[in-house]
């Protein structure tokens, strides 16, 4: 009998807590993802920077600080560097789609140059970058919940079909 009551208020209390809507969960699996990508990235051009040649501090202290303020952007803190960004002319691009596509592929691409674990980080970071777009054409309301629209994004932000086109209409 005390077995049954402790079933029935786990249901209850489980009952009474908020459930996160798909939409919420996927999108901060996207972020936790991405944060996670970035700090791995980080890791891998810290250590391709520690060869203590020339352009390998070069390109790695690169990838590394561009992978630090992605992930910045990622998990939107601290707040001052955020504030920083969003103020900034190029800082307000990197929370759209198309400026944190042109920075993940520039981060790939420097990646790619990064010995076996620089390539496999960057191809993950490609596949991130599909699967987000993949995401997108999917789910556009966790996709705008991600990224913020700018003018500069045409076509990126996604909407349902059109009721006409759907009905044959022209």
């Amino acid at each position: 009998f005390v077995t049954t009551l402790q079933e029935i208020g786990a249901r209850l209390q489980g009952s009474l807590q908020p459930r996160m809507s798909s939409k919420h969960r996927l999108t901060r699996s996207f972020r936790t993802l991405s944060a996670l990508l970035y700090v791995l990235n980080i890791v891998v051009s810290v250590t391709f920077a520690t060869n203590l040649h020339y352009l390998n501090i070069l390109v790695g202290s690169l990838t590394a600080l561009m992978s630090l303020v992605m992930l910045f952007v990622a998990i939107e803190a601290p707040a001052p560097v955020i504030q920083r960004l969003e103020s900034g002319k190029f800082g307000e691009h990197l929370f759209t789609f198309r400026g944190r596509y042109m920075v993940d592929l520039l981060i790939a691409l420097f990646l790619f140059a990064m010995g076996l674990w620089g390539f496999i980080m960057a191809i993950l970071t490609l596949i991130l970058i599909f699967g987000i777009r993949f995401l997108g054409v999917k789910q556009p309301d966790a996709f705008n919940e991600i990224f913020r629209q700018s003018d500069g994004d045409g076509g990126v932000e996604y909407v349902g079909p059109d009721p006409e086109s759907l009905a044959g209409g022209r």
